[in-house]
């Protein structure tokens, strides 16, 4: 098993108690292209490193670990170095929201390459509203989540913001903190109320606002690790009466795996 915990500390079970042996270390290589400042084959040693039978751990905080993927090495004394191999996909959803709820300017995260090396993936972080569930109930989108690398808020009320892309159409809903926790139900009726038939499409993006801060958290899903969920989730549709017409309105993912509700009128082009 390999994890990163929210202290950005990596842990490492290894299979055989006697392996490595002697005096070890682990270093990250940068795998591709490193740009100027870091080439291809950048090393960074890991200097906090600690063994207790088959658990390693390993601090990567202050580390400086640019965007992009680095191999995770085996060091030992005369410099000698190999990869860390494991059979651990690295995905473990408790510890990912957990995670979350941090403040963090990098996101740190395990994976495992086709050829079963430990790998390390840096980026850059920035607030959000990890959404992790939706539900159709009638009239309304329930939505609950958490907010991602966010401070801990000062206030138990939101407001669920939804903008109409590309118009001015604007709508808002209360939401309910409990802790780091969201949830709240975004009524339909309005958005097919202010549908504009002459586009075909008519999205909305779903924007959380945090009271005391000022600040607007984009609701997406990405803790799960999987991407282009646009064409991996469907959600069901409700029709509703908006406009000249009857309008289906129903949750997507974006490219980007941000949340938005989509409004099309009932029988026209999708």
């Amino acid at each position: 098993m390999n994890r990163i915990d929210a202290a950005d500390v990596l842990e490492l079970r290894i299979a055989d108690a006697g392996e490595p042996g002697g005096d070890f270390g682990l270093a990250l290589r940068r795998r591709g292209d490193g740009g100027a400042d870091q080439p291809p084959d950048a090393r960074i040693p890991i200097t906090e490193v600690r063994r207790s039978g088959r658990r390693i751990t390993a601090g990567l905080s202050g580390l400086p670990i640019a965007d992009g993927a680095w191999e995770v090495l085996w060091t030992d004394r005369e410099g000698r170095s190999g990869a860390v191999a494991t059979t651990d996909p690295g995905l473990h959803l408790a510890d990912r929201f957990a995670y979350l709820e941090r403040p963090r300017r990098r996101v740190l995260r395990l994976l495992r390459d086709e050829r079963g090396r430990l790998l390390l993936r840096s980026s850059s972080a920035s607030p959000y509203a990890e959404v992790a569930r939706v539900r159709l109930d009638g009239d309304r989108v329930l939505l609950s989540g958490v907010l991602a690398y966010t401070p801990d808020p000062q206030d138990a009320s939101a407001l669920l913001i939804a903008r109409q892309r590309g118009l001015d159409g604007e709508l808002s809903a209360p939401a309910e903190l409990d802790g780091r926790g969201f949830r709240c139900a975004v009524p339909l009726a309005p958005l097919a109320a202010a549908h504009r038939p002459e586009r075909p499409h008519n999205e909305w993006d779903l924007w959380l606002r945090v009271p005391g801060t000022g600040a607007e958290l984009r609701l997406g899903s990405r803790a799960d690790d999987v991407v282009g969920k646009k064409r991996k989730t469907v959600f069901p549709e409700t029709g509703l009466d908006g406009g000249p017409g009857r309008v289906l309105v129903r949750p997507y993912y974006t490219v980007h795996d941000d949340l938005s509700l989509l409004a099309v009128e009932a029988g026209g082009d999708r």
